[in-house]
This record gives structure tokens, sequence and C-alpha cells, in this order.
């Protein structure tokens, strides 16, 4: 709860945030007795947890195969509070083997299977990682850097057949996962951890720079799951599904640790997103939350398109997304195919998922929403003060004791990210006169033309508004003589569109609209905008690949 006065409060903190209070965090906890055990020993312990593909575990289940887990570990002599990197897709082996990770005292960090063989040996010897967890699919990339690999690994578990690495890999113990579960029993003491420890792991997207660790505690299992809950109103009968895999923020919290601690049941794929299959899996599971990002809400929109009708929606209750600006037409597409209302938020891996949202008792359509119960925002101006009237946009702080403990190996990084209690995300925002926040854009995307600022967002917007995009995003780049101008790349509905027509119609609305001077001196039309592993538009990809052409 905010140290100050009720007076003092700017407008953009609802009633119930004010009235909210974090839950007390003992000492010592055991973070997987919130999410398992009191389950499996209730009322509960027959419920179905855990869906993923055909199978189903109950409480009581997933706990015993959690146990199997953490019991394998201690068994083939992982250490507690040493590092394990998980390099592998959903699966209930993936959610077992990180809970059996936490409960045997491990500190599971997790990164995309979708990064290259490179990536990969950097995560080895950032983390340092004694245990790797990967999937059978993914040896391929850990065979072609078998030569390099760092001496702090001592140990690799393959979901699946180890065979294609035997020969490969000199000095590492080798095991494959279902051996190492054989030597597990379905109980097993879990390790207290101080409220303070680093629990578990994430990796950044590295849209702006390397990727880096973020470390988190275990406190964040009892407030993160108590916030988010009462906020978002997860209940025991709710079946929730978060489109994002597990590696990302935005896949664990909301679609698995959240729902867990409320005693709800948790539906995950093993299979990529795609439109018809998302499609298919809510009209043969029902899920009643849908946790998502804007690039599979097109996704499933264009899956619309294709049958001509929507899918069977009626049991989802609640749809929020998140991780990128999404254009007002697309809330607005929805609400009409589904009659059900996209809310928008944000957060991120940093502060333990998300910090301003919308939510069922209050949102606004288009907006990102609210501050989150238990976090504090402030915006500030370019000389740093507080901004407290609204529609004037600024760089984001947000205060939470949820946040990052420190970038791991960064410590850089760390100081200008964390300044006391207070985060800078590098996001600029502001909130209107009835105090919902809207996203301005980042700070390290605006760029300056003819000395004024440009938002790639705000002009994006005015691109994807056209009936004949998809989707867009927009750089600044260096021209001949050395000033900033807008570049803009495109992806269109129909690949055989009058293209010279459509640049035309599209100069003259950005014009119209935001300005001259922030039409793009060249639109670029692609098939595809390149993405991050976390599925977030590659901005930095493509500026990489303007300079190479430019540099040729």
């Amino acid at each position: 709860m905010s140290t100050l006065s009720r007076d003092d409060l700017p407008i953009y903190y609802s009633e119930d945030w004010r009235r909210w209070k974090d839950p007390e965090c003992p000492e010592f906890i055991d973070p997987t007795r919130w999410l398992l055990d009191r389950h499996a020993e209730g009322a509960l312990a027959a419920k179905t947890a855990l869906i993923c593909d055909d199978r189903r575990l109950s409480y009581r289940e997933l706990l015993e195969e959690t146990c199997r887990f953490a019991a394998g570990l201690a068994a083939i002599g992982c250490q507690r509070e040493s590092r394990m990197l998980f390099f592998a897709t959903d699966s209930v082996e993936f959610v077992a083997n990180w809970l059996g990770a936490v409960r045997a005292g491990l500190v599971p960090a997790m990164v995309s299977d979708a990064h290259k063989d490179h990536h990969l040996k950097y995560f080895l010897d950032d983390t340092a990682a004694s245990t790797l967890y990967i999937d059978e699919a993914q040896l391929p990339k850990l065979a072609s850097i078998a030569g390099a690999l760092p001496v702090t690994l001592t140990r690799i578990l393959v979901r699946g057949s180890a065979a294609l690495i035997r020969e490969k890999v000199r000095g590492v113990e080798i095991a494959e996962l279902a051996a190492v579960r054989a030597m597990g029993t379905p109980s097993f003491a879990a390790v207290p951890r101080h409220r303070h420890d680093i629990c578990y792991m994430f990796y950044s997207g590295g849209t702006t720079g390397t990727p880096k660790g973020i470390t988190h505690l275990a406190h964040d299992f009892l407030i993160v799951p108590e916030r988010h809950g009462a906020f978002w109103v997860y209940r025991e009968d709710d079946i929730v599904h978060a489109t994002s895999k597990k590696y990302f923020t935005h896949g664990l919290w909301p679609g698995l640790l959240i729902p867990l601690y409320w005693g709800a049941t948790c539906l995950i794929s093993s299979d990529p997103v795609a439109g018809d299959t998302l499609a298919a899996l809510i009209e043969t599971h029902r899920p009643t939350k849908l946790v998502t990002v804007p690039t599979v809400v097109k996704l499933l929109l264009a899956e619309v398109d294709r049958r001509s009708a929507a899918p069977d929606f009626s049991s989802v209750k609640f749809v929020v997304a998140a991780s990128e600006k999404m254009a007002p037409e697309l809330f607005e597409r929805f609400h009409a195919t589904f009659g059900i209302e996209l809310m928008d938020s944000i957060g991120s891996s940093e502060l333990t998922y998300e910090w301003i949202a919308n939510r069922q008792k209050e949102f606004r359509r288009g907006s990102l929403g609210k501050p989150v119960f238990g976090v504090e925002i402030k915006l500030t101006d370019e000389q740093g003060q507080e901004i407290r009237e609204p529609n004037k946009a600024g760089d984001v702080w947000v205060k939470t004791v949820t946040r990052c403990f420190f970038c791991w190996r960064k410590l850089e990084q760390t100081q200008n990210t964390f300044h006391g209690p207070w985060s800078r995300t590098g996001d600029q925002l502001y909130f209107d006169a009835d105090g919902f926040f809207w996203f301005a854009g980042r700070g390290d995307d605006v760029f300056k033309v003819k000395g004024l600022w440009v938002s790639p967002i705000e002009v994006e917007a005015v691109i994807t508004g056209h009936a004949a995009v998809i989707e867009a995003a927009v750089i600044g780049v260096e021209a001949s003589d050395g000033l900033m101008t807008p570049r803009a790349f495109v992806v269109l509905k129909d690949k055989d569109s009058d293209r010279t027509k459509v640049t035309a119609e599209l100069a003259e609305l950005i014009r119209a609209r935001i300005g001259g001077y922030k039409v793009p001196d060249r639109i670029e039309f692609m098939e595809t905008l390149p993405r991050t592993p976390l599925m977030k538009i590659d901005r930095r990809a493509l500026r990489d690949d303007v300079k190479a052409r430019q540099a040729r």
C-alpha cells in the first residue's frame, strides 16, 4: 500500500487500489505448498489442475509428479541454490520439472527454445547453470555447440531420447528425463526458502540489447497471485489458457502459477500457436479466461476470416492481451466478432507481471487500464518532475516489492533500471481525465525528425487503420544527409494489392492525421515482420537490416 495520504494520491488510483493491502509473507516459505499441497491435501485433490494436449492431471497427481522430479533431481546430485536452465516448450514434464526444481531448492532459469544455437551457448555461459533441461527436438542446437560448453555445466536432462548427443558431448552427465523421474518418489519434503531468496529467473527478450537475466524472490509466489487474483477475479471454477509459452512472464504467471494458487485449472499446449489450433483448443476445452498477445489476436481474427464464421467462444468470459500496442480497430473488431471486450494491459518480467491493466470491474476500450493492486506508478517529464495532470506523456516509473532483485551479471543495467524502490521501465504513457493510462511510445524507440519528436506507435496506428494493412512497424533511419527520417514496414492482407496505390494512400493518411514530417521516406512491404522469441516485433532487427543495406 502507498505511503502517500489519500489526498495526495493521483486520480488514476481506483478506490479498490486504495483499500488494498498485500498479504504478510512468512520469513521462510515453501512456494509449491501454496500452489499444490494445500489443494492436494484438501477438497480439490481430485480436481483437474493441468490439461496439456491429451493429458489431464489432478492436483494430487500434479503434486506427485512435482515430487518425483524434485526427488529425481536430488538423486542425480543437483545442488540447492544451483541454477537449472530450461530450454524447452510447454509440456506436463516442463511444468512438473520446473515446479520440482523450485521444490528441491534449485533456481530454474527459463529461455525460449526458439533461440538459435549461439544464443543457447550464451545462456549456458551467462547463467553458469549446472543443469540443462532440454527437449529432444532442440538437441541439434546443443550438438552444434558441443565443443564449447562451459565447465559449469555438469548434467543434461533430455525430454525424449538423448541418443543424438551421447557421443558428441563429453565430460557432462547425460540423462533422459524418464529415468530421472523413475528415481523419484511421489512425496518429497520441500526445501524451505527465505522469502528473499532468489527462487527463479527469466530472461528479457533482448529487443534493445543482450538478453539479461532477471532474478526474482520467493515472496512472489504469494504476493503476485494475491494481487492479480483479486484484480482479475480468479476462481476455482476457472479454466485458464495463456497462449504465451511458460518461459514468458505473460505465460507462466497468468496461465500457470496464479490459477494454481487459486485452485483453478490450467490449460496449456505444446503446439505452436496458430489461429486454427487456438480456436480448436477453446472449442474443445472451454476456457473461461484467455490471456494472449496482439499477434495471436490477429491470427485468431484471420482464422475467423478463413472460416467465414467465429469459433464458439461462449465459455470465455475474460480476455486480456499485453506485450505490444494494439490498433483501435483491433479492439472493435474483436468485440464485434466474439461479443467480448479485449482488455489491454502492460507489464514486464523485471517487475513480475502486470503493473497497469484493465479489469472486469473497471475498463476503457483501447486504454491500458489502471494500476494493479499493490503497484505504485508515477510519470516524469524531461526535467524529472512528476506529472500529475492528465493527457501529458511522461516516462514511467514503477514501485513494487515484486520487482527484479537485480539483473544477473549486469551491474550497469541494474543501476540504470532500479533507483531505490522505483524502477524505470523505458515506456512513455499518459493518463486521461478519468485516470486510465494510454501508451505513448518507448523511450528507446522515439526519434526526432526536423527537430520534432516522432513516436513509431503513433505512425503505426495510422498505417494499421488502412483497410489493406494487417500490421506495421516504424523505425527511425539515418538518411544520407545525416538526418533522421521515418521508415515503415508493412504487411498487407492481400499480397496482390496495388502497392503503389496503398503507399500513396498511407502517405496521405499520415499527412492529414498526424503531420507531414511523420510520413515515412519509404514504405517497404513484407510478408511477415521479424519477431523476438517473445513474439514482439523486433525493431532492432529491422534497424540492423537497414544499416546493413546502407553499408553495401
